[in-house]
């Protein structure tokens, strides 16, 4: 092999390295306003279901106030299971606003390696999370898995190996969840009265 030609084999790799470079970030902006969309959902369903558990604590306030237990102990299950939903669906909206801002801050395809497996596993327990609530959003986010799936093997092709997420462990994933669900218990308790006090 001559130098022209060795010369144009290492132009002809750096140019699909970019091409495959610019296929990640453009899955990886995929997958931040598919993760959008799926906040704002979040964010109406977290409406809704206020406004009806204060509706739900209302009508059990006036069915003791009417003397009618049966009635008001019906509302109060109702009520208590909206908040188990509501604290699921408040704790799944900030672990996705977590892994938005995560993915919003990336710089280089270093960063996204790093990134792409807690942010996986986040996913995952949102899917969990919002199952029982929001089915509908069920195949969405089996979207944004594959995706994320997808750029683990892009990133990995570009690496020339199979990608291996050093430095990346369930601390980070854990942390990041007990602080959603810390918080989405006090955002619960503010949005709906507790009838137990």
């Amino acid at each position: 092999m001559d130098k022209n030609q060795g010369i144009r084999a290492v132009v002809k790799r750096m140019k699909l390295f970019r091409r495959k470079e610019g296929q990640v970030w453009q899955n990886v902006e995929r997958v931040i306003v598919n993760l959008s969309v799926m906040n704002n959902k979040l964010s109406s369903r977290i409406q809704y279901m206020t406004g009806r558990g204060r509706e739900l604590f209302e009508a059990c306030v006036k069915a003791q106030a009417e003397g009618d237990q049966e009635k008001a102990a019906m509302y109060a299950s109702e009520l208590s299971q909206m908040r188990k939903t509501l604290n699921n669906v408040i704790r799944s909206q900030l672990s996705l606003e977590a892994v938005i801002n995560r993915l919003s801050t990336l710089k280089d395809l270093k960063d996204v390696k790093e990134a792409i497996a807690p942010v996986k596993a986040i996913v995952g327990n949102i899917s969990k999370d919002v199952h029982g609530a929001m089915p509908e959003l069920g195949m969405n986010i089996r979207a944004v898995q594959e995706s994320l799936e997808d750029i683990s093997v892009e990133i990995g092709g570009l690496s020339g190996n199979e990608t291996v997420y050093h430095g990346v462990s369930d601390d980070e994933v854990r942390k990041i969840l007990e602080e959603a669900a810390e918080i989405a218990a006090r955002r619960t308790k503010e949005a709906v009265p507790d009838i137990t006090r």
